[in-house]
């Protein structure tokens, strides 16, 4: 599986607290790892992000990704305003 981090991606985790950034790198790597970790809580998206998918990151922030043919986007990143 191939992974890439979308320029929005990216802004959103810079403008994030360095211990909320630290959870998501981590998330990512665990993501990497297994992505249907249980502590992942990995769900599809519905309504205006439908065909979406998201994870957690920790108990306030989650990470949006988008997959297609073999290939994860990460596309954002922040608390559940994200979604809005």
């Amino acid at each position: 599986m191939e992974f890439e981090y979308t320029p929005r991606f990216l802004r959103s985790l810079k403008k994030l607290p360095p211990a909320a950034q630290k959870d998501i790198i981590e998330a990512v790597k665990c993501f990497a790892d297994s992505p249907h970790h249980p502590q992942l809580k990995l769900h599809r998206l519905s309504g205006r992000m439908k065909g979406l998918s998201a994870f957690s990151a920790n108990f306030s922030f989650r990470v949006v990704i988008q997959t297609h043919k073999g290939r994860v986007y990460f596309v954002d990143v922040g608390n559940h305003d994200i979604y809005e």
